[in-house]
């Protein structure tokens, strides 16, 4: 699993916020009504980043001897939740972000202005969760030096290699 960096979010997106803002710019410039940002879309992405975290939380307690053992598949699904979490955080908010960007030329109408306002909170909530699943994904790194010291088991009898 490649590990999560600034950079390939952004090149995620930040297109995806070009786009975005282009298209509603074009679209909305044409004549098109604007469409309404539903409600679920914020609180789905803070459940998920919320999610995120507290599955990393548990990781991160494991790492720190905090926990019991915990079981390395329980850990891969953690980094690989919070991955998507931190993919999808970079989608969607270049998506809203774009398209509060394409209803700004529209701000003294008061009926596009509340639709840019659920936009801008649904990219709050999309950036919310971008962060949550780039920190849930840092706790279930591990060290080169973490295999000596706690002894991780991998299902089916691999594990580390005698010295």
């Amino acid at each position: 699993m490649t590990l999560l960096t600034w950079r390939r979010l952004a090149l995620w997106g930040v297109p995806t916020l070009l786009l975005a803002w282009a298209l509603a710019a074009l679209l909305l410039g044409r004549g098109n009504p604007p469409f309404a940002v539903p409600v679920s879309l914020p609180i789905g992405c803070l459940i998920a980043g919320g999610i995120a975290i507290a599955w990393g939380w548990t990781v991160r307690g494991y790492r720190k001897g905090d926990r019991g053992p915990i079981d390395s598949m329980k850990a891969v699904r953690t980094a690989a939740f919070a991955q998507a979490c931190a993919y999808s955080g970079a989608v969607l908010g270049g998506a809203m972000g774009g398209y509060v960007l394409g209803l700004l030329a529209y701000w003294d109408h008061a009926p596009r202005r509340a639709i840019a306002i659920q936009a801008m909170i649904a990219a709050g909530a999309s950036i919310a969760m971008l962060v949550a699943g780039v920190v849930a994904e840092r706790w279930c790194r591990i060290d080169e030096d973490d295999d000596e010291h706690h002894g991780v088991s991998v299902p089916g009898g691999a594990g580390p290699a005698p010295a």
